[in-house]
């Protein structure tokens, strides 16, 4: 999905800041309790916010068994155990490095980076697990979609050479947060900028146009462009079904989608004949 020399220029820090905390976790900001260890025998075993440990263990018999009995004796103060063999980890590593090869996308190789630490169990165990979706950095997008699912989207709803706009307002004029993102003609994202503030005078809802036009004469052409309330937007973090929630409310005009595609355009139609049946 990336471009191997993508461009971020003119980021609202205040935006990406919220932009970040919403759609991003790393690991280290997790309460975590790792445990280091070598055929069992315990090399070290600590918490990345110094709290106490009950019940820590000398030897490791079962990881699986030993990391939910650590999380569950610990869970006030933990959110993530990792129990890793050392020469387990050594070869993981040497694995990954090796694979690495310039003309690989950075995104395909980090995935698969990641993907490959299941490969390793049980000499990389975490619980909750499994180990790949809870090391490195997870996305938090609305039902939290994979890799392979957001690149699918992409493929079909994002058009060569165009730029995403994402803006989501806090009240009628202030942003929020927001996202701009360049596709370039192999639909690789060149691009990543936020949206200026201050482009809306009295209310988003008539004047969204103003930012579609601002992209359109500070960039390139705008393909798609989707914006919304804050109220709306967590309304869809909370939704068991976000992909049905997103139709239904672009459906009654809850989020306004300007400019829009065909692709997009026929999912709504689909979303409307599906609900007069």
């Amino acid at each position: 999905m990336l471009d191997k020399n993508p461009l971020m220029i003119d980021l609202d820090i205040d935006q990406w800041s919220k932009l970040h905390n919403e759609f991003l976790l790393g690991v280290r900001e997790k309460k975590r309790i790792t445990l280091i260890h070598e055929k069992g025998k315990v090399l070290n075993i600590s918490h990345s916010h110094n709290e106490s440990i009950n019940r820590p263990i000398s030897i490791v018999v079962d990881p699986q068994r030993d990391a939910k009995e650590l999380f569950e004796a610990n869970k006030e103060s933990t959110e993530l155990v990792i129990i890793l063999d050392r020469g387990s980890v050594e070869t993981y590593y040497d694995e990954v490095q090796s694979a690495w090869t310039a003309e690989e996308d950075l995104d395909h190789y980090m995935y698969r980076m990641y993907s490959k630490l299941d490969c390793y169990y049980p000499g990389i165990v975490t619980y909750p697990g499994p180990a790949s979706r809870q090391l490195g950095l997870q996305w938090l997008l609305p039902g939290k979609p994979s890799f392979l699912e957001i690149e699918s989207l992409i493929n079909n709803f994002v058009e060569k050479s165009t730029v995403v706009t994402l803006a989501v307002f806090e009240d009628s004029t202030k942003l929020w947060t927001s996202l701009i993102l360049g596709f370039n003609e192999k639909k690789k994202i060149s691009l990543i900028t936020s949206v200026k503030q201050g482009l809306i005078e009295k209310d988003w809802r008539n004047e969204y146009s103003k930012i579609s036009n601002w992209v359109k004469n500070n960039y390139w052409k705008i393909g798609l462009g989707i914006y919304m309330s804050k109220e709306t937007y967590q309304e869809i973090s909370q939704c068991k079904d976000c992909g049905y929630k997103f139709k239904q409310l672009c459906s009654d005009n809850t989020i306004i989608v300007y400019p829009s595609n065909n692709n997009l355009d026929t999912l709504i139609a689909k979303y409307k004949l599906h609900e007069l049946s």
